[in-house]
């Protein structure tokens, strides 16, 4: 896919704990300084989609870098059954190690000088809603958090580890939006509702939309996309990024 005009993008790479992370970035054209915006990819890993959003949200008025969560194992994600491929899934990208990826991503993009270090943003899809969640309550830099259908849970059957996001809710330390679908069956109806009542009970400052009709990826290029909840979402989340990271 081109470049949008006006937008600077390239692959880069930094140290994590244990690896060096594959990285798509990019930023507006010119000297800046931007704010920052960490993006976390679904679980079939960094797509040219995934490259192609890193670069709309870049000709918004940000510094946009997507990290590569399968650096460890060739970059790309793991192939097989459903069954088998989330089994593998849940082996790579164990929460503590995404954590440590997108903190080392943080350092690397506030290291930059045309980056505006206290005005970074976290946003999340599918899998990577779930790791954003993970992460906005594990540090307090991020100045805000948005959340496509992440999910709450996870069953052990699936991915060979189970856990709950709901315990760490309290830990939150930046606003978030959140959205799903009413036909998701990944973060499920009662998720969204279990996590919006708990997102309330905690006093934490939220936006929660469900989207009739619409499955799990709605916002994605595949065949569960669903476009009247996409138009309706992704502006939705434009304006929460520019309330809180350009305001």
């Amino acid at each position: 896919m081109a470049v949008e005009t006006g937008v600077r993008a390239e692959w880069v790479s930094y140290p994590g704990d244990d690896v060096t992370v594959s990285a798509y970035m990019a930023r507006p054209e010119g000297t800046g300084p931007w704010p920052g915006i960490v993006m976390i990819h679904e679980n079939p890993g960094l797509t040219e989609h995934r490259q192609e959003v890193t670069r709309l949200l870049a000709a918004e008025g940000y510094v946009v870098l997507t990290p590569n969560l399968f650096s460890r194992i060739g970059g790309k994600a793991p192939e097989g059954s459903d069954h088998e491929r989330h089994l593998l899934i849940g082996k790579a990208v164990p929460d503590a190690q995404v954590h440590s990826d997108l903190m080392h991503g943080y350092e690397f993009l506030v290291g930059h000088p045309f980056v505006i270090r206290d005005r970074m943003g976290l946003i999340g899809f599918c899998m990577g809603g779930a790791k954003g969640l993970y992460t906005a309550c594990s540090t307090d830099v991020f100045t805000c958090l948005v959340d496509f259908y992440g999910p709450v849970e996870q069953s052990a059957e699936r991915y060979g580890v189970g856990r709950s996001l709901l315990p760490m809710v309290k830990d939150l330390s930046c606003p978030i939006q959140f959205h799903s679908g009413s036909k998701d069956e990944s973060c499920t109806p009662e998720q969204h509702r279990a996590l919006k009542a708990e997102l309330e009970r905690c006093g934490k400052d939220a936006e929660c939309y469900m989207y009739e009709g619409a499955q799990h990826g709605f916002h994605g290029d595949g065949a569960r996309h669903h476009e009247e909840s996409a138009r309706i979402a992704w502006p939705r989340a434009l304006e929460f990024l520019h309330r809180h990271l350009q305001a």
